[in-house]
C-alpha cells in the first residue's frame, strides 16, 4: 500500500466535518503529513438565483469572508501547530471544486464526512459525499458521524 503524504480535509463546519477533521489529524497524527483543509462556498451564480437588491457577488464576497474567519476558528489549535498546514477556502460547485483542487495539488487522499451541514440538501441534491466518492480519480475515507 503506498505511504500516504498529503490529504485533502474537506469541511463544511457541520459536526460531521469536524468528527472528520478531528479524525484525519488523529489518524494521521506522526506521520509526516501535508493537510490541506478545504471548505467550499457554493457559488449561487452556478444555479441562476436572482437576489434583488444586494449584488449577488457583494454577497458570494462576503460568504468567502466569513468562512475564512469561520475556517480559521473551525481547526483546534493543537491541530494549528503542525507545520504543513494548508486553510483554503474556495467556491464553486463542492464535489467538483474538492475534486479539482485535490487533482490540482497532487493529493493522494481526500477525508470528509459521511454527510454535510444539511440533510435536507441531502434529500433535494443528493450528498457533496456521494458526488466526490463516484466521481474523484483519488481515493475517500469517509468518516461515519
Amino acid at each position: 500500500m503506498p505511504k500516504v503524504k498529503k490529504i485533502l480535509i474537506a469541511v463544511d463546519f457541520s459536526d460531521c466535518s469536524k468528527k472528520s477533521l478531528n479524525y484525519a489529524f488523529e489518524f494521521f497524527k506522526g506521520c509526516d503529513i501535508e493537510f490541506h483543509v478545504v471548505h467550499v462556498v457554493h457559488d449561487p451564480h452556478l444555479q441562476g438565483f436572482y437576489i434583488p437588491h444586494i449584488s449577488v457577488d457583494e454577497i458570494q464576497k462576503n460568504a468567502e469572508e466569513y468562512a475564512n474567519q469561520e475556517l480559521k476558528k473551525f481547526i483546534p489549535r493543537k491541530f494549528m501547530t503542525y507545520e504543513d498546514i494548508h486553510l483554503t477556502v474556495l467556491k464553486g460547485e463542492p464535489y467538483s471544486v474538492l475534486i479539482d483542487y485535490a487533482v490540482k495539488h497532487h493529493l493522494e487522499l481526500i477525508v470528509m464526512g459521511s454527510h454535510g451541514a444539511s440533510r435536507l440538501e441531502k434529500m433535494l441534491l443528493g450528498s457533496v459525499t456521494d458526488k466526490v466518492i463516484r466521481k474523484s480519480p483519488i481515493p475517500i475515507m469517509v468518516v461515519k458521524n
